[in-house]
């Protein structure tokens, strides 16, 4: 049976992911080279509906809930981390697509094979009102996903001419403004980076561009046009979630890949194998025990949210606490069980000829983004402790 044939056959999210893996794995040097994924490999995604996994069938996703859903980013992640960074990115596209009148949403994502949207909701942009829309000059860091995809788009300030546009509480209006189409705006290459190398996270840049309203939605007044759980979760939430996933994908292959490796290798002045010395067994257990562990918390924090949102409750801050908690821990410890792997593997993982060596960097560059880094734990503990959080959630 060959692949394509397996893809057809597969009949659940995870399933079709599983079945992509083996093509996704034999492209990650190419991947890795080019800084992007190939054009191909990212039609295969679209075309079997991975970026439209938590999109609900009748709009021509999956309609799967949020843990299929992470678990199918995992899964591709284990194949190669930068594509299975670029199909959350693409997930949390389609997720953002819902605050649209279903006009638009049909013309800006699915008019196009592949229809995701690339940017940044960080409001490094300035949006001054026009009649019919805004005139958008910004420029925006980090566009993961930004060759491949069919728009781009980045969060804005919003001013009445010279005068900040303030919300009833004080606050600067910030809206999203998608470029449709993706060619009035400049992508700027940038992402010469030590990990995730094939997500082509470059630089975006638009100068006095006219964007209609229409193509705009509140980046702080999120009213999903679509209904279902997935949209009554936040979208900070979701997207940071299916980052943290990345790290548990990759952290599971550098570890399977270690296990093949101790099976042959013989250390230098050894007469045993790799897998026959004890510190290598204490070794294996500990990332085991830190990816899984990592992995449950995640995933019961979620599953506790996603009951909630399946009842149309809100969703607490204390659960979003829980939940930034549990993203970072997942993805400190993903990396950490990498790391213990790749130091046991000894002289082995720093040759790129092994995976072990972008295991190893790919696994690092996860817990760079600002959702999963270490110093979250102290804005969760001061949750924790009834005290004033130095940051927001998200």
């Amino acid at each position: 049976m060959t692949t394509t044939d397996t893809v057809q056959a597969a009949t659940t999210p995870l399933e079709i992911a599983r079945s992509l893996a083996p093509r996704i794995r034999a492209r990650a040097d190419e991947i890795e080279a080019a800084r992007q994924l190939p054009r191909d490999l990212v039609l295969d995604l679209a075309g079997a509906g991975l970026f439209k996994v938590g999109v609900p069938e009748a709009e021509g996703g999956h309609g799967a809930d949020v843990l299929t859903t992470l678990r199918v980013i995992e899964e591709v992640a284990r194949a190669d981390g930068s594509t299975g960074w670029c199909v959350a990115m693409g997930i949390n596209t389609f997720r953002q697509s819902a605050q649209f009148e279903p006009a638009v949403r049909r013309r800006i994502f699915h008019s196009d094979p592949v229809g995701v949207s690339a940017g940044s909701a960080n409001p490094r942009g300035r949006a001054v009102a026009v009649p019919g829309g805004y005139r958008v000059t910004g420029h925006w860091f980090f566009a993961s996903g930004c060759m491949h995809s069919s728009v781009l788009h980045g969060a804005c300030k919003v001013f009445d001419g010279d005068r900040p546009r303030l919300r009833p509480n004080g606050d600067q209006e910030i809206r999203i403004a998608y470029f449709c189409p993706k060619s009035g705006a400049r992508i700027i290459d940038t992402w010469n980076v030590s990990g995730m190398r094939g997500t082509g996270s470059h630089d975006i840049e638009v100068n006095e561009l006219f964007v209609p309203e229409e193509h705009t939605f509140s980046a702080l007044d999120l009213r999903s046009r679509v209904t279902g759980p997935m949209n009554r979760m936040h979208g900070f939430d979701l997207a940071g979630c299916g980052f943290c996933c990345v790290g548990l994908g990759v952290a599971r292959a550098a570890i399977d890949t270690f296990v093949e490796l101790a099976q042959v290798k013989v250390p230098r002045s050894s007469s045993e194998l790799l897998r026959d010395r004890p510190h290598v067994h204490a070794n294996v257990g500990r990332a085991e025990a830190l990816l899984r562990s990592g992995r449950a918390l995640l995933f019961e924090v979620v599953g506790e949210m996603w009951d909630t949102v399946v009842r149309a409750e809100p969703v607490t801050e204390r659960q979003r606490a829980n939940l930034r908690l549990a993203m970072t821990h997942a993805a400190q410890s993903a990396a950490k069980a990498t790391r213990i792997v790749c130091e046991t593997a000894g002289t082995t993982s720093i040759f790129t000829r092994s995976p072990l060596e972008r295991y190893a960097r790919d696994a690092e560059v996860v817990t760079r983004h600002n959702q999963l880094q270490f110093v979250n734990y102290e804005a969760v503990g001061r949750t924790v402790l009834g005290l004033e959080s130095n940051s927001p959630l998200f």
